[in-house]
């Protein structure tokens, strides 16, 4: 019987030791007390636990590894989202993928293309192609491609829309789209590039789409994403007509 006894105790003892030391956690299933941020009250009992956190942005540029990876030298630029390279023994234009620059001749569009010489021209690129192309070249023939640059790997497509030269193009479905859309927004709120007279809408300001015939409010519904700002007067000086939807 005393045996019984003194066996109690000691677990009574053993009870109390443990709880006044704090090692009875709220912790999770696979989270371990080295990872834990232990709340305690004011009288140095053990709270709740609270798994340690970094915040990090939502949205990292990307690295990729080019181990064993093929480069193409860069021939030459045709404009600031269309560049020529060696591939294959053969000179061939590339199409980047999820960005558009301004046409010839449109705002900004000699800035896209002078930076992109100046990024790209007497360099190397890798290149990498969408998983959710069914085709790696367009109805011109280019490639479409994402490209980094060898050899830091600095992503081309990216730096692009990231420096506002460039809009993300969203006419066709892409993996970094969202990717791209959060540096735009990014680009624009900084008034960066083609972004310094469009961050905010001006007074009698409008819009037009590279391949479009008319200039149009910011919200019209014909209005694709890949718009260029222009005045009134020099949308019409451009042979643009009015949108007869908006009324602009």
């Amino acid at each position: 019987m005393k045996n019984v006894l003194g066996i109690g105790s000691l677990l009574v003892m053993g009870l109390f030791a443990v709880y006044y030391t704090g090692t009875f956690l709220d912790v999770q299933p696979g989270v371990t007390t080295d990872s834990l941020n232990v709340e305690r009250n004011g009288y140095g009992h053990t709270g709740v636990a609270v798994a340690e956190t970094e915040t990090e942005d939502p949205v990292q540029y990307p690295v990729e590894d080019f181990t064993g990876d093929t480069s193409y030298k860069v021939l030459g630029v045709v404009d600031g989202d269309t560049i020529a390279i060696d591939y294959k023994d053969e000179m061939t234009s590339v199409r980047l993928i999820g960005v558009d620059t301004p046409e010839t001749g449109e705002p900004y569009s000699k800035q896209a293309s002078d930076w992109m010489t100046n990024l790209l021209l007497g360099e190397s690129v890798y290149l990498r192609f969408s998983t959710d192309q069914l085709n790696r070249r367009d109805q011109y023939g280019r490639l479409l491609a994402y490209l980094y640059r060898v050899p830091d790997g600095l992503f081309v497509n990216l730096e692009l829309v990231r420096q506002g030269y460039g809009r993300v193009y969203t006419v066709f479905p892409f993996k970094q789209k969202t990717l791209f859309l959060t540096y735009q927004d990014r680009a624009q709120a900084a008034k960066k590039g083609l972004h310094q007279g469009s961050a905010l809408e001006l007074e009698g300001e409008v819009y037009v789409t590279p391949k479009g015939k008319r200039y149009h409010r910011k919200g019209c519904r014909f209005l694709g994403s890949s718009r260029i700002p222009f005045s009134v007067e020099e949308a019409q000086q451009k042979g643009y007509t009015a949108c007869g939807i908006c009324k602009p």
